[in-house]
């Protein structure tokens, strides 16, 4: 059922299992317009394009990442892919990427001429390695984990800024024209940099001295252009770290597995090192005070452990 439906009637790939052990694959397919793209955690198997399934007709272009090493044979190369290098492979020929231990993939396609016109040589970009250390390349990673969460692409507007911005990172990780390069800047450069800066930012909170200046450093980015990406969005970084501490401090103050906390160790652990401030900031933000937060939250778990059922 999983080669021969999912892979080669839904995907047109042969995926083949490597062991004689039981297979497992678990999977997240998302078909957007002008894309589709697969997540996947599976145990050993070499996906291939074959000389049956060419049969299709399709000129698409193949994005291949994964966070083991492979080996790949396309276009009369043959060579070994390192951890978290990607390739991408042409539709038109057939080819194959093998891992033979548990692996966890990302790949996509796109038709041929939507990312050939922000290339600067197309035919060059095929069989491959994308290196791990390549910028680009993880910030397209990156934005393809963000994309996997089904709000990231809920609407059609949302879809298209999706596609877009895939193809812009793709154009530049593989040799963008000038043109596509400056687009890149201001569209799908912009959104995979925040995006990262975010996560950075959400992994960090807990930290009271996290700063724009050491986050800037860890991203190689000006101090200066990280508050033009949230200028962007009319926001700013200060007013973005905020939300996010008093959002945590707000879910751990609800939580059941909090209510031993006291309320200035939550304010510590959300990274607010001034009680005052985190009290003022909290009823601003909520319209109660943590304490009446905490309070109303534990009658409701009480009223519903003596409700009847």
């Amino acid at each position: 059922m999983f080669r021969e439906v999912f892979g080669q009637k839904m995907l047109r790939l042969d995926m083949e299992a490597l062991t004689d052990r039981q297979f497992h694959t678990d999977a997240t397919v998302r078909s957007l317009p002008g894309l589709d793209a697969v997540w996947s955690a599976s145990s050993p198997v070499r996906v291939s394009r074959t000389k049956q399934l060419l049969s299709d007709g399709s000129d698409n272009l193949v994005f291949q990442w994964a966070d083991t090493a492979g080996y790949c044979k396309h276009l009369g190369r043959e060579f070994v892919l390192g951890p978290r290098d990607a390739v991408v492979l042409s539709c038109c020929d057939p080819g194959s990427v093998m891992f033979g231990s548990i692996v966890n993939l990302m790949s996509f396609s796109i038709p041929r001429n939507v990312l050939g016109s922000l290339l600067r040589d197309t035919n060059s970009c095929f069989a491959r390695p994308l290196p791990a250390t390549s910028t680009a390349l993880r910030l397209l990673v990156g934005y393809l984990e963000f994309m996997r969460q089904e709000c990231a692409v809920a609407t059609p507007e949302l879809q298209s800024l999706a596609v877009a911005h895939v193809c812009d990172l793709l154009a530049v990780a593989l040799g963008a024209t000038r043109d596509a390069t400056e687009i890149a800047k201001g569209r799908g450069l912009r959104a995979a940099r925040l995006h990262a800066i975010k996560a950075d930012i959400v992994g960090n909170l807990a930290d009271g001295d996290f700063s724009i200046s050491d986050l800037s450093m860890r991203h190689r980015l000006t101090s200066r252009y990280v508050q033009m990406l949230f200028a962007f969005e009319g926001t700013t970084f200060t007013e973005f770290v905020r939300e996010q501490r008093l959002a945590r401090a707000h879910q751990m103050l609800t939580s059941v597995r909090f209510d031993d906390r006291r309320i200035s160790d939550i304010a510590l652990a959300c990274g607010f090192e001034d009680i005052s401030y985190f009290n003022r900031s909290f009823r601003a933000r909520y319209g109660a005070t943590p304490s009446d937060v905490k309070h109303h939250s534990l009658e409701q778990k009480i009223r519903a452990t003596d409700s009847p059922r």
